[in-house]
């Protein structure tokens, strides 16, 4: 079905000194930096050149064109020269974002001429709409020369899960959809009053992600679809432009926590997922240093407990072991497991009455065949275990029920896996690595 155009322009026509369509009232280039281009154009007679040498970026916006909220418009435009360009809109939406949508990553520039098509959704209603080429470190002589500038309503998105849009294999952790707008969902599992929420999908790794949405302000329990730009904010991925947001049905059931190492909570997967960590010590109480958050520690590593949507109360006692729930959040350069309510934090009688899965080894690790698990104390216990991939898939599972056991990790991939150990009343999780 093709798509409708709502604007073109190959910079042909030109008053004075501007470009026909463009100078729009959120244009911050200076017009002397707006200049004709006559030689090497894409098509027809002329070009533009966009020149901001400043590492500030500078936006080159269109005269108002009407948008509609929920609507994902196709940006098409082609460049050439040095420097970084990318498209924005301001539509005049209301909350923290002054109007405009998230911006979609930078593209470089090269010597030849590179097409650029990204989306970019609307999230209110307006006639006053202005597309935006926002550029910066442009070098001379050529700067950044744009031409053949088409924008269009694009097909009606198809609905995405958090799983495809958390998962990923880049080490920088960035999702592979970052700038582009989806159609997406999920159960609210914690609010962060003022600024978003959690939202996920099933229990799990890759399951969850944050939104950052100052508009819209849901309960624990809501299921939401809605249209929103995927970015990377401080190495967080999240929602933003939130649009087309409804609240499809409330008071559901949360997602299971996930149980997690507290050594694993650094693990890109878990990036704001529902998760769980049991008997862990806690080894640093809250102060000032520590802007009011604490650490605990099961014997595999240390997590630190956040505090920007509950408040432990009262402080954790040094030592003492507790079992905390709360969404995986990474804020300044860590991840935080960030309790929701009193509930989520409680004292452990685990450690001190049974312990049994505390004494647990199992080894070698990395693997390269045979794993053998140690039940230590747990001998003569039932004991299930789960191993699971960075999908969260079981590949997997089966009971010790006697002194050791084994797990054969022969012929398995490469990588990093998850093992949960669970008795009656207690639970472990460590992070194993299958190598070759």
């Amino acid at each position: 079905m093709a798509s409708a155009q709502v604007f073109q322009s190959g910079f042909e026509n030109w008053t004075g000194t501007s470009p026909d369509g463009w100078m729009g009232t959120k244009t911050s280039i200076a017009a002397t930096s707006v200049t004709q281009v006559t030689d090497n154009v894409h098509g027809g007679t002329y070009a533009v050149r966009l020149e901001n040498t400043t590492s500030s970026h500078k936006r080159f916006s269109t005269q108002p064109i009407a948008v509609t909220n929920g609507q994902n418009y196709s940006v098409s435009f082609w460049v050439r020269g040095a420097g970084d360009v990318r498209v924005g809109l301001y539509d005049g939406r209301p909350g923290g974002s002054s109007g405009y949508a998230t911006y979609t990553p930078y593209t470089a520039a090269t010597s030849t001429w590179q097409q650029v098509t990204v989306s970019i959704a609307a999230a209110y209603d307006t006639i006053g709409g202005e597309f935006i080429l926002s550029v910066r470190n442009s070098v001379a002589p050529e700067h950044l020369v744009i031409d053949d500038v088409t924008i269009s309503d694009a097909a009606p998105l198809t609905p995405t899960s958090i799983y495809n849009i958390q998962y990923t294999t880049d080490p920088s952790g960035d999702s592979p959809l970052n700038g582009q707008s989806v159609l997406t969902g999920g159960i609210v599992t914690a609010v962060l009053t003022g600024s978003g929420y959690f939202i996920q999908s099933g229990s799990g790794l890759w399951n969850g992600i944050y939104v950052y949405d100052q508009n819209n302000t849901p309960s624990m329990g809501d299921s939401l679809t809605f249209t929103a730009s995927v970015s990377e904010y401080f190495n967080l991925t999240e929602l933003s432009g939130v649009s087309a947001y409804t609240v499809v049905s409330s008071g559901n059931t949360l997602p299971a926590a996930y149980d997690v190492a507290t050594g694993d909570v650094s693990l890109e997967p878990l990036e704001s997922v529902l998760v769980r960590v049991s008997n862990a010590n806690c080894t640093e109480v809250p102060s000032g240093a520590t802007f009011g958050k604490y650490k605990v520690d099961d014997g595999s590593g240390e997590a630190v407990v956040g505090k920007v949507i509950y408040t432990t109360t009262p402080d954790p006692v040094l030592g003492t072991a507790y079992n905390v729930t709360g969404v995986n959040y990474y804020s300044f350069g860590e991840y935080n497991i960030e309790p929701r309510m009193a509930s989520d934090v409680e004292f452990s009688s685990g450690i001190a009455d049974a312990g049994v899965l505390n004494t647990i080894s199992f080894g070698p690790n990395p693997a390269t065949g045979l794993m053998q698990v140690n039940l230590g104390q747990a001998t003569g216990s039932v004991v299930q275990f789960e191993l699971t991939d960075l999908h969260g898939r079981a590949v997997q599972s089966g009971t010790f029920t006697g002194s050791q056991g084994q797990i054969n990790v022969a012929g398995m991939a490469t990588g990093l896996y998850h093992l949960t150990l669970r008795s009656k009343e207690l639970v472990k999780s460590v992070a194993v690595q299958v190598a070759r």
